[in-house]
């Protein structure tokens, strides 16, 4: 036998077997059966995985299983949005909102709190967010008054009243400064369409907007890239 055919057939043991002891868990155990439903409703966790889990947990010692679970109690009763960008926070409004040395007339638009994360990894970025909770997407319902987009509304016009964007107190006098929208919806026809839409409504309030450049990513060949990643690519030349 090659050795190949070798590792296809231990690989496809361990899969009998752990299938195996998988079924025997659930005929044995009720709870175990609904501890792997419960985690198989995470987006990304299939059965398969969510039964990995459940099987690791039990390896745990009792202290942690039960610290665990008391974190998440916590958690489900001690997280709320922020009322202004609607980031996670533990107060009425998160710690960004109220940091004073964040750029206050700087307002980067996003998709879902996962986006806020990445941005803020690269720490380039000292402004403050809007979180839509979604993009326009009518084949699964979600339109435009189904998102955030009337609160962030709300946050230029107070903006342009108070010169404030409803996350801080005023800027001293003589900092006065032009508020930008920064649109960093995915590049996908839902986010493109997000974005597109956004500029619209935002075009009579004149109210500077900006998006997030597109192109070529590093390592990529030309060959394969797709004629709107090239489109994009031209259009942000420098």
């Amino acid at each position: 036998m090659c050795l190949f055919c070798s590792s296809a057939a231990t690989v496809r043991r361990k899969k009998e077997a752990y299938t195996q002891i998988c079924s025997y868990f659930f005929t044995v155990s009720l709870k175990f059966k609904k501890s792997v439903e419960y985690f198989s409703k995470l987006q990304g966790i299939g059965p398969r995985q969510a039964t990995r889990i459940v099987v690791a947990l039990l390896s745990w010692p009792k202290t942690e299983v039960k610290q665990f679970s008391q974190n998440l109690m916590d958690l489900a009763e001690g997280i709320s949005l922020c009322q202004d960008c609607f980031n996670l926070s533990e107060e009425t409004k998160c710690q960004i909102c109220s940091d004073p040395k964040r750029e206050q007339a700087k307002i980067c638009v996003v998709e879902k709190i996962t986006d806020l994360g990445s941005i803020e990894k690269t720490g380039l970025y000292r402004g403050l967010y809007h979180i839509l909770g979604g993009a326009i997407d009518p084949v699964e319902g979600l339109l435009p008054r189904s998102l955030r987009i009337k609160e962030l509304l709300s946050r230029v016009e107070n903006f342009k009243i108070n010169n404030t964007n409803g996350s801080v107190n005023s800027p001293q006098a003589g900092q006065t400064k032009e508020l930008e929208i920064i649109l960093a919806t995915n590049p996908n026809t839902q986010g493109e369409t997000t974005a597109l839409y956004l500029e619209e409504i935002l075009k009579p309030m004149e109210i500077k907007t900006s998006r997030l450049a597109k192109g070529l990513s590093s390592g990529s060949y030309l060959e394969y890239v797709d004629s709107i990643t090239l489109q994009n690519a031209f259009k942000n030349r420098r």
